[in-house]
C-alpha cells in the first residue's frame, strides 16, 4: 500500500517528521500540528485535510484551533473558508 504524506514538520533535522493516519485521529497530536503549522514548521496536505474533516469535523478542528490559535478566526465559517484556502494552496 501507498502511505501518502499527510502532515509533516521539518524538525528534528535532517529527515524531519512525517505524520501518519494514526496521529491525525488524536486531538493532541493535531494541536501540536496545528501548533507547528502556525510558526511555519509544519504543513499539512490535502490528503491531511481530508482526513481530519472526515474523522473530526469541522466544529471539532475550530475547537482545537481556538486552543492552539493558528488561525484568527471569529466563527466557524471563518475557520472553514481559512481551512479551503490552506486546502487550495497546499
Amino acid at each position: 500500500m501507498e502511505k501518502r504524506l499527510l502532515a509533516y514538520r521539518i524538525y528534528p533535522e535532517p529527515h524531519g517528521t512525517n505524520y501518519e493516519y494514526s496521529d491525525l485521529l488524536r486531538i493532541e497530536k493535531i494541536e501540536e500540528i496545528f501548533d507547528y503549522c502556525q510558526i511555519g514548521e509544519a504543513i499539512i496536505s490535502k490528503e491531511g485535510w481530508k482526513l481530519l474533516i472526515e474523522e473530526h469535523g469541522y466544529q471539532t478542528l475550530y475547537e482545537i484551533n481556538e486552543k492552539s490559535g493558528w488561525f484568527e478566526c471569529g466563527n466557524l465559517e471563518e475557520f472553514i473558508s481559512e481551512i479551503e484556502a490552506q486546502i487550495d494552496s497546499s
